[in-house]
């Protein structure tokens, strides 16, 4: 007995075998009561149905959303650099190693920061491999 649907059937049976009087005042409550469960079970399970389509629905919009995006930006994701991504550039801490990504425009005003995870100072002097915008503007 785990689903509504048969809880009220259960109910519904135990109404009929206790032969309780439906014209009486108190059987006409009984009887009532039993109607709108039977029938609020009927639209619970409407209800998961349509969620379920619902959900299938979904997904299906996903993957083919998913599917647009590789066509789309598979491309576009070339053209990044590696280290560099929005304005932002990724460091390794030299002691714990975690990946910090710090704003650019830091770079050039500090010559150290303080790594989140150890609290140890990371230093932002970089030596240059020939990639950097002083080097490729020539």
């Amino acid at each position: 007995m785990d689903s509504i649907k048969s809880r009220v059937s259960y109910l519904k049976g135990l109404m009929d075998g206790l032969k309780i009087d439906t014209e009486d005042r108190e059987g006409k409550v009984i009887k009532e009561i039993v109607e709108v469960l039977e029938e609020i079970a009927d639209e619970i399970d409407e209800l998961k149905d349509s969620q379920s389509d619902m959900e299938e629905y979904v997904d299906n919009l996903d993957e083919n959303l998913a599917y647009i995006e590789d066509e789309l930006f598979d491309d576009e994701d070339d053209d990044y650099d590696d280290d560099e991504i929005d304005g932002f550039v990724e460091v390794a801490c030299q002691d714990c190693g975690e990946t910090v990504y710090i704003d650019a425009g830091i770079l050039d005003e500090k010559e150290s920061i303080i790594c989140p995870n150890c609290h140890k100072n990371i230093s932002l002097q970089f030596e240059c491999d020939g990639h950097c915008k002083e080097c490729t503007e020539d």
